[in-house]
């Protein structure tokens, strides 16, 4: 059994969150946090000691940019979970990984490059019988997983759309310089793709949909969001005709004036530009952000005859990223899911036992499941 992980980034606003969560989960799982500021680190482990019984958190100084650095600090885990924003430095960190004979699960941003890197390594990581995971968290990391749930529950499931609204409190949130780099490469590599007549297409602004997002929300114009977790869904799910992921803006300051002269200003120059765009960026997030805090994921699903709305709620947006995490862990820490091979979140999770244990972790879900007949031919109901 799984007994000894190491979280990169484990001093980190998620990072800490789900070592938090896995001590409250485990008496025996012993932890690793590990980061570039070896001091960081120490505090962090010490707090998390205090906080729950039998000491068994330690600390390491580990720098994603030096392998050797790495391998030092994977020597005596099985896992490792990267929570630090490093994403440009991903061939690094997995191939360390590889190197050390350890397991691996990143929460990163979705960038291609880092799916570039790992999708070099896959035959590597088959041949070493290692299981890597990638893109978790909230989102990337559950809106397939949602749509895989809602084939469990609705038959011949044709369509699923998945949309989510986040709100932060921006202003008292702290971000490294490589956070905010991430941040701006997200933004510019935005693809509005989604899967229509089982055709992936790329929507115009104009056919960008408004989606009532109930109390607190409320109604809020939405982008589709590419989701490489979802490219598989037609294949598994023959029937699915039609899916997507949608997720609303930040503010209209930001949505309507910052992001349009970010990407214009990206365009024109490139990367020569990127920490001051980022700077602007987060600026205009944090002036701009107002409450209510949280966020929230949806999912409306059709099939031949039943209809699934589901939906997720937490007041912190960044328990919405670690629970995920947590809930993937304790499936793989039990041995179910644990295969060789490169694998997204969402699709390697047991869909039922992981939204019971989210549920469980203190995410609000609800699941409303309906019945509706199509009318046959001339009976006035078709």
């Amino acid at each position: 059994m799984l007994d000894k992980i190491l979280i990169l980034g484990g001093y980190g606003n998620t990072g800490f969150l789900i070592a938090r969560l896995l001590l409250q989960e485990t008496t025996d799982l012993r932890l690793v946090v590990a980061g570039r500021n070896g001091d960081r680190a120490q505090q962090a482990a010490d707090h998390l000691n205090q906080a729950f019984a039998g000491r068994r958190v330690t600390s390491v100084q580990a720098d994603a940019r030096d392998p050797k650095s790495l391998e030092l600090a994977f020597k005596d885990v099985q896992f490792v979970v990267v929570a630090s924003s490093t994403t440009d430095l991903a061939d690094i960190v997995a191939r360390a990984a590889l190197a050390s004979g350890v397991d691996y699960f990143d929460l990163q941003l979705s960038a291609a490059r880092k799916l570039s890197v790992l999708d070099s390594l896959r035959d590597a990581i088959e041949q070493q019988g290692r299981c890597f995971m990638t893109d978790g968290g909230f989102h990337p990391g559950v809106p397939a997983a949602m749509v895989r749930y809602a084939n469990t529950m609705v038959d011949g499931l044709e369509a699923a759309t998945v949309s989510g609204a986040f709100q932060l409190n921006w202003k008292e949130l702290q971000f490294s310089e490589s956070t905010v780099s991430e941040f701006v490469d997200e933004l510019r590599n935005f693809n509005p793709t989604v899967l229509k007549n089982k055709t992936w297409r790329k929507l115009g602004m104009l056919a960008f949909p408004r989606i009532d997002f109930g109390t607190p929300y409320g109604p809020k114009y939405c982008s589709p969001m590419f989701l490489e977790e979802l490219r598989s869904l037609p294949k598994s799910i023959p029937t699915l005709r039609n899916v997507g992921f949608y997720v609303a803006g930040f503010n209209w300051v930001t949505d309507y004036i910052t992001m349009p002269i970010a990407l214009i200003g990206l365009s024109l120059f490139g990367d020569r530009i990127k920490k001051p765009v980022g700077k602007l960026f987060l600026w205009s997030l944090k002036l701009f952000c107002r409450p209510p805090y949280g966020g929230t994921l949806q999912m409306d699903a059709k099939g031949q005859s039943e209809s699934l709305h589901m939906k997720l709620t937490h007041s912190d947006a960044y328990a919405l990223t670690a629970i995920p995490v947590v809930a993937c862990l304790l499936q793989f820490r039990e041995g179910s899911i644990r295969h060789p091979g490169l694998w997204h979140q969402a699709n390697l999770v047991e869909p039922t036992q992981f939204f019971k244990d989210i549920e469980r972790l203190g995410v609000n879900v609800e699941i409303q499941l309906e019945s509706h007949h199509r009318g046959a031919p001339g009976d006035g109901n078709a």
